[in-house]
């Protein structure tokens, strides 16, 4: 049954992230979604990425799928109940070591350099959006799903 979940929200995360409409997903709210979906939260929780997609607000910093694992923990103890987490517990480890596996596997760990465009003004996000290095970035996010999962069910 847990397994059939998660790939449900996997699902989901990357319809919503390859919906070319409104409904649209950033790389961090996809990342997002898997996890509310993921921990039966309500999937309106994308919102709180919807400004750290394409490196934080498209300025090409922290790919934003790892933005959205970063927040992932975070949303899961709040709803959890969880008072006051240890800030140095094993999901801070964890976290470090997704993004340095990360930087290992693609290259890069910011979106500048994976992709090599400045996406901050919207002709550079236009240029981006239509050159081919722009359809790796579903890789980045099934990627972050993988190693995000286990964090989030604890077993990081």
């Amino acid at each position: 049954m847990g397994a059939d979940i998660w790939q449900g929200a996997r699902d989901q995360a990357m319809a919503g992230f390859f919906e070319k409409g409104p409904a649209h997903l950033s790389c961090a709210q996809a990342v997002v979604a898997f996890a509310a979906h993921g921990l039966g939260l309500d999937p309106r929780l994308v919102l709180a990425a919807r400004h750290m997609g394409g490196g934080s607000v498209r300025m090409g910093h922290l790919c934003g799928a790892l933005n959205g694992a970063m927040l992932a923990p975070g949303l899961r103890d709040f709803f959890s109940g969880v008072e006051w987490p240890d800030p140095a517990g094993s999901d801070m480890a964890a976290l470090q070591q997704l993004i340095r596996d990360f930087e290992a596997e693609f290259g890069a760990a910011t979106c500048l350099g994976l992709t090599g465009h400045d996406i901050s003004s919207a002709e550079g996000y236009r240029v981006f959006r239509h050159d081919p290095i722009a359809k790796r970035c579903a890789d980045y996010v099934a990627w972050v799903f993988d190693r995000i999962e286990p964090i989030l069910k604890g077993a990081s």
